[in-house]
C-alpha cells in the first residue's frame, strides 16, 4: 500500500504501525491525517481548515461516521499524552479515513466540468480570502503601531530610543568591526604574501 491509485504515498504510516507500540500506533494516525491533509490540498477541497474542507466533503462519504470517529481519536491523540490505543483501534481508524479518500477521489473524479470549476473557483476564493484577512491583520497592525510611535509621548520616546540604538549599532559597533575586520584579513593576507615569498626564496 506504500504507493497506490491515490497518489499517495503510505510508507511512513506502515513504519510507523510496524513498531508494533502504542507511540507506533499514535504515530501512525498521526501521519494518515497528514495524508489525508494532502488529498485535500491536491483536491483543491475548499476550507480554511481541515474541519471545514470535511465538512464540505461529508455528503460524498459514505461511512461519515467512521472518519468522524477517527477523527475524534486524532484529536485525543494531539490533546492527551498518556492516551493509547490498540493495533486493532488504530487498523479502524486508518480503514475509516482510507475509505473517505476513496470515496473523495471517486467523487471528483465523477464530477461534471461546471462543478470541477465551481470546486477550484471556491478554493482558490477560499486562498485569497484567507491571504487578504493576513494581509490586512498585518496592515492594521502596523498602522497601529506607527501611530502609537508617532502619536503618543510614550511611542516619540521609543522611537528616539530606537533611533539613538540604530545609530549607535551602525555607526560605531557595525562600523569599526566591519574596519577591523577588513584590516585583519588584510594583515592576514600581507603576512602570508611574505612568508610565501620567504620560503620560495
Amino acid at each position: 500500500m506504500t504507493e497506490n491509485k491515490l497518489g499517495l504515498n503510505w510508507s511512513a504510516v506502515e513504519k510507523a504501525l510496524a513498531e508494533g507500540t502504542f507511540s507506533g500506533y499514535k504515530v501512525g494516525i498521526l501521519e494518515t491525517e497528514k495524508l489525508f491533509n494532502e488529498m485535500f490540498k491536491a483536491k483543491k477541497i475548499p476550507g480554511s481548515t481541515v474541519e471545514r474542507k470535511t465538512k464540505y466533503i461529508k455528503r460524498f462519504l459514505s461511512l461519515p461516521d467512521k472518519l468522524e470517529y477517527g477523527r475524534n481519536i486524532y484529536e485525543r491523540i494531539i490533546n492527551e499524552p498518556h492516551f493509547e490505543i490498540s493495533r486493532e483501534e488504530t487498523k479502524h481508524v486508518i480503514s475509516g479515513y482510507w475509505q473517505a479518500m476513496l470515496d473523495i477521489e471517486e467523487a471528483v473524479q465523477s464530477l461534471s466540468l461546471w462543478e470541477k470549476i465551481t470546486l477550484r473557483a471556491r478554493y482558490i476564493f477560499g486562498t485569497a480570502l484567507k491571504n487578504l484577512k493576513i494581509i490586512a491583520a498585518t496592515i492594521l497592525g502596523a498602522t497601529a503601531v506607527i501611530w502609537f510611535l508617532g502619536e503618543t509621548v510614550w511611542g516619540q520616546k521609543i522611537s528616539r530610543a530606537v533611533v539613538i540604538g540604530n545609530h549607535f549599532f551602525i555607526f560605531k559597533i557595525l562600523f569599526w568591526s566591519t574596519i577591523v575586520l577588513v584590516s585583519l584579513i588584510i594583515i592576514g593576507g600581507l603576512l602570508f604574501f611574505i612568508l610565501r615569498r620567504k620560503r620560495h626564496f
